[in-house]
């Protein structure tokens, strides 16, 4: 089924929108992986489980949402993105072939396959195809496996992997800034605290491999989650767990 894309108005509600479209509030939180139906904003698109008359190109998206989406594509699936780092932690770690090593980048990268998972439902909620890629300048470019670090060298290897989770680290601080929208803001301060956790795994690990060093410096912390305001909406049943619910944050 082809469903229809609704741009969310002022003053919209799921129980307005549901009733306008003569369709269920269930399947429109269902469809949508809505955690919290309440707060939906003017601007944000929204899935509706009824035939599509048109269907908007990404230039279409109305700002800020497209913008947005931009910005958290080069995360997703850009040169230095989730979709990199799964692909290159497995690299290592076969490359590696040795028990502690398996065990340093395994989880690691299955940390990096959810927030990949994770970044893709935050470019669909803004209404737009999470597809691998990103754009550089003005161009779509798809993820290239030369994106992928082969360096063999272990401690070459982990000082890549420092530097790579430490600027992971910032950019969803700093995206978490930009982007006023609650929900993605959890998502990306949650990731920004599994990449400072991933940067003093590596940091361990190249202390104890990599003989004498300094140890790494302290990134900055992660402010908490943003606070939820109560909103005062028609009574929304809850929502369907959506494919991110159940893991770790």
């Amino acid at each position: 089924m082809d469903y229809a894309r609704y741009i969310v108005q002022p003053g919209d509600t799921i129980y307005k929108i549901a009733k306008a479209y003569n369709v269920e509030m269930a399947e429109i939180i269902q469809l949508n992986h809505l955690k919290h139906p309440d707060r939906i904003f003017a601007g944000q698109v929204l899935l509706l489980p009824v035939l599509a008359s048109h269907e908007p190109t990404p230039e279409e998206i109305p700002e800020p949402n497209f913008t947005y989406a931009m910005w958290l594509y080069e995360a997703y699936a850009g040169k230095d993105s989730e979709l990199t780092a799964v692909t290159t932690y497995l690299y290592q770690a076969v490359l590696l072939d040795r028990p502690e090593f398996d065990a340093l980048l395994r989880p690691i990268a299955y940390d990096e396959l959810r927030h990949l998972e994770q970044l893709a439902l935050a470019l669909r909620h803004l209404g737009v195809d999470p597809r691998y890629g990103s754009l550089s300048s003005g161009h779509w470019v798809d993820w290239r496996s030369r994106f992928v670090n082969y360096t063999s060298e272990l401690c070459a290897l982990l000082d890549s992997n420092i530097e790579d989770e430490a600027r992971d680290h910032r950019e969803y601080l700093e995206l978490a800034q930009k982007i006023p929208i609650p929900e993605i803001q959890c998502i990306l301060l949650e990731m920004a605290a599994d990449e400072e956790r991933h940067y003093h795994l590596f940091c361990q690990a190249k202390q104890q491999y990599c003989g004498e060093c300094a140890p790494c410096p302290p990134l900055p912390p992660c402010s908490p989650p943003p606070v939820y305001s109560p909103i005062d909406t028609q009574e929304i049943p809850p929502a369907y767990p959506g494919p991110h619910d159940g893991g770790k944050g």
